[in-house]
């Protein structure tokens, strides 16, 4: 089959850009070929994809998408297609990839001057033509929560929400040689001898709770803050939180690394995985650092917080959040005698579920729902 993928922006290191390349590089494996359009590529070119960079204009963001989109409806007239797959709500594709939640859930049932904005109305009518009644897009569900949300919100048929296992890299998971590694690697870091490492990896701080970790950083006791240390391995703006590092007395504590490529020797080095994030569709940190032994810190609000719940792979923060829970949830767990346990539950638990099988269940929903469709066409 010839497929088109289509995603607004490619990041090397951003959840949403790997799922898209596993999906993509599953289906070249089963000898489709596939062309990517995109607002912007940032990174090395792939060689085996066709890369279109629909360059958008707009005064706004979703101005942007808009040109992007409309831009990307001509591409696909003149080309032909047996299917076309959005990793962002787009009108009219065959099959969506649902990483992102459900826009108009954030804004509550009731009236918000928000709604009147034409941004609103933009996220909203996109989400619409993809989940809305009367649209044919399968919609590959990676979020039972947000599954329930867009059913609620737009009554979509269960048929046309298919929910997808995770799709953990079996890269990530703890090698043999996991201590040689995790030694050299805290060397290289220059983490001293007794030192406790609690590792962030995301994109985007503020969402990711950047601010709240560092927060319960400083709230430690002086005693154990002297062999804390807080490294953030992620892309943003790290100004406003090196000022945030220095008003707290933290500077010294506090590490931002970064995009980076080897995330998974940071996961065997560091002692704990911090994710106090606002919201998260799924968070695969979380589960990357659950198949490598590391215990784990999360805000229930994330979608793959609930596998380190049913692994006893470390602790869940409460909603609503209190900044005073999370500190002294982080301060029990890098003292507790509990951390091995926690990362032996989570390498057992990594053993027996399926928490890798995504990208394969993508690409069969993929050809057997544009097989179905070509058919009946």
């Amino acid at each position: 089959m010839h497929l088109a993928f289509a995603l607004y922006k490619y990041f090397p290191y951003g959840g949403l850009a790997r799922d898209f390349m596993r999906i993509a590089n599953v289906c070249l494996a089963h000898g489709h070929s596939v062309d990517v359009y995109v607002m912007e590529w940032h990174g090395e070119p792939i060689a085996d994809y066709n890369v279109h960079v629909l360059s958008s204009k707009g005064w706004s963001n979703h101005a942007k998408v808009n040109d992007f989109h409309k831009q990307l409806a001509q591409q696909l007239k003149t080309s032909a297609y047996d299917g076309v797959i959005g990793f962002n709500k787009i009108p009219n594709v065959d099959v969506y990839y649902a990483a992102d939640p459900c826009y108009i859930d954030r804004f509550g049932g009731s009236f918000s001057l928000a709604k009147l904005t034409s941004r609103y109305r933009f996220y909203a009518g996109v989400e619409k033509a993809v989940f809305g009644e009367g649209c044919k897009t399968l919609c590959l569900m990676i979020s039972d929560i947000q599954a329930e949300l867009f059913k609620k919100h737009y009554q979509t048929p269960q048929q046309r929400l298919l929910m997808l296992p995770p799709g953990i890299d079996p890269s990530r998971r703890r090698p043999a040689d996991a201590m040689q590694k995790r030694l050299g690697f805290r060397r290289e870091l220059q983490i001293k001898e007794g030192g406790l490492l609690v590792l962030m990896v995301g994109t985007g701080f503020k969402t990711k709770g950047v601010d709240r970790a560092m927060t319960a950083i400083a709230a430690l006791p002086e005693a154990l803050l002297k062999k804390a240390y807080l490294v953030v391995v992620g892309e943003d703006d790290i100004a406003q939180y090196e000022r945030l590092a220095t008003d707290k007395g933290i500077a010294d504590h506090v590490r931002f690394m970064g995009g980076r490529p080897d995330v998974p020797e940071f996961l065997l080095a560091a002692d704990l995985l911090l994710h106090p994030a606002r919201k998260d569709n799924t968070g695969t940190v979380i589960l990357e650092a659950l198949v490598a032994g590391l215990p784990v810190l999360v805000t229930d609000v994330c979608g793959y917080a609930k596998y380190i719940e049913q692994a006893e792979a470390g602790l869940l923060i409460s909603s609503p959040f209190e900044q005073a829970e999370l500190n002294q949830q982080l301060a029990e767990m890098l003292l507790s005698d509990e951390r091995a346990k926690w990362s032996t539950n989570g390498l057992v638990y990594a053993d027996n579920e399926d928490l890798y099988s995504m990208p394969d269940r993508a690409v069969e929903a993929i050809e057997q729902y544009i097989t179905g469709a070509s058919d009946v066409a």
